[in-house]
């Protein structure tokens, strides 16, 4: 075992909400003794973050703070967690106790907005967490996928204040980096990205491209095959990152609840099978066979995709 610190093994725990193995990962390594201390202040002691927003605004992000440290810190199931988070917003807001999460967020929306501010609420991988910013910029960009290049909107968004709960987590260092509604709009946090990477072009534009493109075109899909034909249009166009190796990391059969996790282990499935490699022989694979091989995969999930969402049951 390695004696270094392997900031991507840390980052892969928290990325799949396993907080407190990537604490004990990080505790063996006295050059992280400050981030460690971090940690336990924010998790263990309760010294919450406070926002450069109102006070009224600052206790609805005090709910999610303790959201978080339920359902990562203090591994509470994710039902349970939210559960407590409705309990608390209902309180917070004086309404109705029986009232469902999604309606409490819905006013916890419109409260940032009262306040000129930009807010999306909801789950992310499973998980809650707002995403609330100040500014957005529209910009349209010529995006190719494997099935055509088409104009796509892309709204940049900038000022976060919160970024849900995996850049909670990782104290900024990873998060979203955007997402598509289904509204045929790309939404981009700015700040995560250099405009003229390859990151940017590839794993933000072609990826939510993808998703908006199969929403269009095939109704209901699910996250999983929403997450999986878009990480394999991410292994087609990328020719200076080896992407197979971050789907190795984020890859996990066992999170039901996580369409990322999931399409990652397919992906890796399946090059499996077709290369006929081991996971650790995938982890050499060289780019360009990578992406012929997902190449390959993504013109097959073509016809099961029209199964699945078109075709009309007998």
């Amino acid at each position: 075992m390695s004696s270094a610190f392997d900031r991507n093994l840390c980052l892969a725990y928290l990325e799949k909400g396993k907080l407190r193995a990537a604490m004990e990962y990080a505790a063996r390594f006295s050059e992280l003794a400050e981030l460690c201390r971090r940690y336990e202040s924010l998790f263990q002691e309760e010294n919450y973050l406070t926002y450069d927003i109102d006070d009224g605004l600052n206790e609805i992000l005090l709910m999610y703070q303790k959201y978080y440290r339920e359902v990562f810190y203090l591994e509470r199931s994710a039902e349970d967690a939210a559960e407590q988070l409705r309990f608390r917003l209902a309180e917070l807001f004086q309404a109705d106790p029986a009232a469902p999460l999604d309606e409490l967020e819905g006013k916890v929306a419109e409260a940032f907005r009262s306040r000129s501010l930009y807010a999306l609420c909801g789950r992310t991988n499973g998980y809650y967490g707002p995403y609330i910013w100040r500014t957005e910029e529209l910009k349209h960009y010529e995006v190719e996928l494997p099935d055509g290049t088409r104009d796509y909107a892309v709204k940049l968004l900038d000022g976060f204040i919160m970024e849900s709960w995996l850049s909670y987590l990782t104290f900024g260092m990873s998060g979203t980096g955007g997402w598509s509604n289904g509204d045929g709009l790309i939404h981009c946090i700015k700040s995560n990205y250099d405009l003229d990477s390859e990151n940017f072009r590839v794993s933000l534009l072609k990826h939510e491209a993808q998703h908006a493109a199969d929403q269009d075109r095939y109704p209901g899909m699910s996250p999983e095959d929403l997450e999986y034909r878009a990480k394999l249009v991410e292994l087609i166009y990328s020719e200076e990152r080896r992407m197979l190796d971050r789907f190795l990391r984020e890859a996990d059969a066992g999170r039901a609840e996580n369409g990322h996790a999931l399409a990652a282990e397919r992906i890796i499935r399946g090059f499996g099978e077709r290369l006929r490699k081991t996971r650790e022989e995938l982890t050499v694979l060289p780019i360009p066979e990578a992406r012929a091989a997902a190449l390959a995969l993504f013109r097959e999930s073509d016809g099961e995709m029209e199964r699945k969402y078109l075709s009309s049951p007998d």
